[in-house]
């Protein structure tokens, strides 16, 4: 017996025995910078459909709505949240879902603007609604400073003391990226670096790496995730690698 579940990007069709075993993974995507609304979906159809049960929370990119998450009730039941969200504040209920998945040592993955997914910049706090500003320091493990400017060709190498790290198992190094060069130097003392990317002149940072928030949820994070990256066997390796490291496969 089938069903299926509708939602603004995609149509999803599993079966019950199916759904009820597999892993669940719930994609909250929120940002207009990198096109993740199209090459995520993508990413999922290609390398994830038949793995996992996938569900999709989204929310407009422009409006009044920018700051309303669809089908938020997913985070409740998740085994692990994929955020690619950029400066959204949801509401209590949704940003309180977020929470409670953290505070039960679930698991989350993050890319690109995730480092500064619940933080408000020259744009007003909407009523009922939430702000995570320590979210970069206490869940992702980072510390957000900034960018470099575009145009800038960034190498990306595994870092020296991690190389070996299962995630990065089968990840075809270096490759490059025309991804600006996210600012997180020095990473808190917890967090771990798995790859470096450099741009000439400039000091290299560090573009991926694991974490472990107080509550003992597994965080993985890459600053990278430019639609271009997408199309990288390399960058599609290490998301599948991380996504089963989160979920201890």
């Amino acid at each position: 017996m089938n069903f299926t579940i509708k939602v603004p990007l995609l149509i999803l069709v599993f079966s019950f025995s199916y759904a009820e075993t597999k892993k669940k993974i719930t994609f909250l995507i929120a940002e207009r910078e990198y096109q993740t609304d199209s090459s995520i979906p993508k990413f999922i159809d290609k390398h994830l459909l038949g793995h996992y049960s996938i569900f999709i929370c989204d929310a407009d990119n422009e409006g009044t709505k920018r700051h309303h998450l669809n089908n938020s009730n997913f985070i409740n039941e998740t085994d692990l949240l994929f955020v690619s969200v950029r400066r959204r504040a949801f509401t209590h209920k949704v940003m309180n879902s977020i929470r409670n998945h953290i505070d039960e040592a679930k698991p989350v993955l993050g890319i690109r603007t995730a480092s500064h997914a619940f933080e408000l910049r020259k744009e007003s706090l909407p009523k009922d609604h939430q702000e995570w500003t320590s979210w970069d320091r206490e869940v992702i493990g980072g510390n957000y400073n900034g960018h470099l400017g575009k145009g800038l060709t960034c190498s990306i190498t595994p870092h020296l003391k991690t190389k070996e790290h299962i995630i990065l198992d089968g990840v075809n190094l270096p490759f490059s990226t025309p991804a600006t060069l996210y600012r997180n130097s020095p990473l808190p003392n917890h967090s771990l670096p798995l790859l470096i990317g450099s741009v000439k002149g400039h000091p290299s940072e560090p573009v991926a790496w694991t974490h472990k928030t107080m509550s003992g949820s597994r965080i993985f994070y890459t600053s990278l995730g430019h639609i271009e990256d997408f199309q990288k066997p390399s960058f599609n390796q290490l998301l599948k690698n991380a996504i089963k490291w989160c979920l201890k496969k």
